[in-house]
């Protein structure tokens, strides 16, 4: 038995050197494009081969296609429900593609040559830029533009998906996907759990022996709602669900990073739309509704007011499709990380 007693502390101790990352946050916050860059940066193979590459395919004949289909009935919704929009028209030629877009629907799309010239035809009508325009509040993903402007090139027969289309394509997440990485020298066990309401549930059973939690919100989203609950702000559900998980009795040891993603998205959308519009920072911010280094400060500090322990809270603004930046952030992030497991396994106080 001492053999045996001997293999387990070996077993116990290779567990313990394998750190164990948690990404948690809401759908839609990035979670995924983060686990996606991980593998194409820390991946074996150094991350997508061929094979793997064709999955992401259907994916990405899904988005284009539905998408685009979620687009044409939105355009009926927005003319009978608000009368600013009850001129908004397709040309003749988009009915025609139109049609083309919406037949079949049993069948999983697949992007043809005739739908691909349906899609780009769709593409250039103003109607569809309205709604495109309109994306906060239509469900519309802000990465459709990118693979309706690329569906000619999507359309060929010898598409492989490339690393940009990857990381872009949209689709949710359902129960948990998780891999091996190494990195420098540090294995790390990575979750990736689905962030949809009905999703949530499914996490408990990964909380056990966490070394980090890397909660994703989308900094973006404070004017949009919830795919799930259409009269919930997206970012007021965000900080409640960051409440829930930083004061969670099982993350009392667990290093808790906190990543606030969609930067370029955010920059570009607060021009436009004062981050005042989000009921969660209607009352309190008092500055410059428009300003990028004032209202992510804001923002940061709503976060970080959630957190009732006396661990301390990692925040990065990061943008997720930017593989340079993930990499960057990454380093910083292994840096907490390996201190910590350092510290739980009482190696530095």
């Amino acid at each position: 038995s001492n053999r045996l007693n001997d293999e387990l502390k070996k077993e116990k101790k290779a567990d313990l050197a394998v750190k164990k990352l948690l990404f948690l946050g809401s759908g839609g916050s990035g979670k995924s494009t983060l686990f996606k860059q991980l593998r194409s940066l820390y991946g074996n193979q150094n991350g997508y081969g061929n094979k793997d590459r064709l999955q992401f395919k259907d994916h990405i004949y899904a988005q284009i296609v539905e998408q685009m289909r979620l687009c044409l009935e939105c355009i009926e919704t927005l003319k009978e429900e608000n009368e600013e929009y009850k001129d908004v028209e397709l040309s003749d030629a988009a009915k025609e593609a139109a049609d083309t877009v919406t037949s079949n629907p049993e069948k999983s799309p697949k992007v043809t040559e005739e739908m691909a010239d349906a899609i780009e035809t769709l593409w250039k009508e103003s109607a569809v830029k309205t709604i495109y325009d309109l994306r906060a509040t239509m469900k519309i993903d802000d990465s459709s533009a990118y693979f309706w402007d690329e569906v000619k090139r999507i359309s060929g027969n010898d598409y492989v998906p490339d690393d940009k289309d990857i990381i872009l394509v949209r689709y949710r997440t359902t129960g948990v996907i998780e891999q091996k990485f190494e990195i420098k020298k540090n294995l790390f066990h990575v979750f990736d759990v689905g962030g949809q309401k009905s999703e949530r549930k499914k996490w408990i059973h990964c909380f056990e022996m966490v070394t980090a939690v890397i909660f994703v919100a989308s900094l973006s989203c404070y004017d949009e709602v919830m795919f799930e609950d259409e009269e919930k702000n997206s970012m007021v559900d965000s900080i409640e669900l960051f409440e829930q998980i930083c004061n969670n009795e099982w993350f009392s040891d667990t290093a808790m990073i906190l990543f606030l993603n969609k930067k370029d998205l955010y920059a570009d959308k607060l021009q436009s739309v004062p981050i005042t519009v989000c009921p969660a920072f209607n009352g309190n911010f008092n500055g410059n509704a428009q300003d990028y280094d004032e209202t992510t400060e804001h923002i940061k500090d709503v976060f970080e007011g959630c957190n009732q322990s006396s661990k301390q809270v990692f925040t990065h603004l990061t943008c997720a499709v930017d593989k340079n930046q993930v990499e960057k952030v990454f380093n910083d992030v292994q840096t907490v990380i390996i201190n910590t497991s350092l510290a739980s396994g009482g190696l530095i106080a």
